[in-house]
Order: structure tokens, then sequence, then C-alpha cells
């Protein structure tokens, strides 16, 4: 506990700790059960799961910096690595793909033959086509025909290459299959006594990045009455209330520091844009699913409201 917040919890190890002997039992050598708190559900959860995987993946044979660093619930943008650089984007070369040009060069000339039935005049008159009516008709129908079969055949490959790309990055997100398969389990209690001290315990302190003010209220009512939920609400002095209250909610991001969500929003939605967290020692750049990852779209949305607001202020200047 800290100051009027508390979590209990307790923390059973199995009697094979660290290492287990069959495939049941691994992930469950150092089990937290999670008792009571008077944080809000939101920020409780949070904690609990991410403690609970960061011994999953301990067990699994990941080392601690990795395992905390897969456990996190905030996930960076998929493609984006952790130093906020692209990642690069792999391209399997198959037979199929292969084979799939060739014929999109066949098809391509076909196309080309056809356009030329189409368009082709008589020579020394542009005015006069060089084929019949009906032969350019069905020319112009056979294009058509062939573009829609394209359309299908490359959406169909898309589809096969995306759902390749999904099992590929959930089978390298964070695991050497050969090496964290649960052989070779890693000692959890440390680590999970330390996370629990730095996340739960520290919690209470914790200084918003951007305003540098202690991020949670002292008074832990208050901290659940800016999570209170929108079917609570049901007058509009309550609603104004309720958004009123969600500028000053505690939200974490990527990098694992809490902000105000009203600090975050104006860091995320302002220029300059794709800056790293300026809490000391951090040097991760700032993410959190509420906001898109894409610094283009930001600045667009960014120059789209400050055209709105010189609309409103040019209409002001006419009442």
């Amino acid at each position: 506990s800290k100051g009027d917040y508390y979590y209990r919890c307790n923390i059973i190890i199995n009697d094979g700790y660290p290492s287990t002997t069959t495939h049941e039992e691994w992930g469950n050598p150092c089990k937290l059960n999670f008792e009571s708190t008077n944080f809000p559900s939101k920020i409780e959860t949070m904690i609990t799961s991410q403690a609970k995987e960061l011994v999953r993946r301990l067990q699994d044979g990941m080392s601690h910096d990795d395992a905390l660093k897969f456990s996190n619930p905030v996930r960076a943008p998929k493609n984006i690595n952790d130093n906020g650089k692209k990642k690069e984007v792999k391209v399997r070369l198959t037979q199929e793909k292969l084979k799939g040009l060739k014929q999109d060069i066949e098809t391509l000339s076909r196309v080309r033959d056809l356009r030329e039935v189409n368009s082709a005049v008589t020579q020394g008159n542009a005015r006069i086509k060089a084929n019949a009516a009906k032969d350019r008709k069905d020319a112009r129908r056979t294009i058509k025909k062939i573009t829609n079969e394209e359309i299908a055949k490359d959406q169909s490959i898309e589809d096969k290459d995306r759902q390749w790309q999904q099992e590929e990055e959930a089978r390298m997100a964070g695991y050497n299959i050969s090496e964290h398969n649960g052989s070779n389990p890693q000692p959890s209690l440390l680590s999970l006594v330390t996370f629990l001290k730095e996340k739960i315990q520290k919690l209470p302190m914790e200084v918003c990045p951007s305003c540098q003010k202690i991020t949670l209220p002292s008074d832990p009512d208050e901290l659940k009455a800016l999570y209170i939920s929108a079917s609570e609400c049901k007058t509009e002095k309550e609603k104004k209330a309720r958004k009123a209250a969600k500028a000053k909610r505690p939200i974490r991001t990527y990098c694992g520091h809490w902000w105000h969500y009203s600090c975050l929003h104006k860091y995320m939605t302002e220029p300059p844009f794709g800056l790293s967290c300026p809490a000391p020692g951090c040097s991760r750049r700032v993410y959190h699913p509420d906001w898109p990852d894409d610094i283009a779209q930001l600045e667009r949305a960014w120059a789209g409201e400050q055209a709105r607001l010189r609309e409103i202020q040019d209409a002001a200047m006419f009442l």
C-alpha cells in the first residue's frame, strides 16, 4: 500500500520452482493471486494481467528485460521498431508469385492488343476506325472482364500474403520458438516482486511527464470518479462532468509512464509530432492506441483543425 491506496495479493510458489517437469506445469511455478484494491478496475486489470504475463514469459525462457517488454499490454505500432524507426516489410518470393508475374506480363500484352483493336484507325484518316463496331465493343468487354478477373486474383493473393504476415508476426512476437518453449524456465519471483513494487507501490507518486504534476489524485474515491462510465451519466450536467473528468484521467503509454489524458492528447495532437517521452531517463517515442501512430495523419488532423478555427474566427468578424 502507499498512502490511501492499496493493492493486496499473494504469491504461490510451485514445488518445482523455478523448473518444472511436466508440460501442464509450465507457467505455474510462481503464481500471482489478486485479492483486493481500491484502484479502478481498469488500472488493476492492466497491472495484474501484465504481472501474470511477465511470469509466463519468464517461465517460457525469456530474459527479464524481454519478458517485461513483451508483456506490456500497451503495444507499439506493428510497423515501428522500439526505437521509433519503421520496420522492414517482409515479402515472400514464392513459386506462385513468380508464376503470377509471368501471367501478368502475358495479360498486359493481351490487354494492349485489345486496346489497339478498340482505338486503331485507318491509315490516312484519323476519323475512320480500322475495326468494326462489334469488334471494338467485344474488345472493350474483354478488357473489362480481364480487369475484374485480375482484381479478384490480386485480392486473393493479398489475402493469402496478409494471413502469412499475421502468422509470421504471431510466431515471432517476442518468441524464438527453439529457445522459448519452456525447456529452460527462468526464475520469476524476483522479477515479479520488483514489477509489483515499481508499478504499484510507486504508482500514486507517478509524475505526468508533460505537466510535471502527480498523475493520480491523492483520494482513491476521486480517482474512481474519473472512470465513471457513459451509461451512468443521465443528465447533460453529468455528461459534461464526465468529459471534464476524462481530461484528468491517468493513462499509461507504451513506454510505461502515466500521463493525464489531456496532457497526452495535447502532446500527441499538436506539433512537433513524433517526439520521445520527456520523462527523465526515457527516450522512447510516445505511443498509445487511442491516437494514430502515423505522423502524417496527425499533421493532417492538426492542419484541418487549424483551418476550422480560422474559419470560425473569420465568421466571427462579420457578426
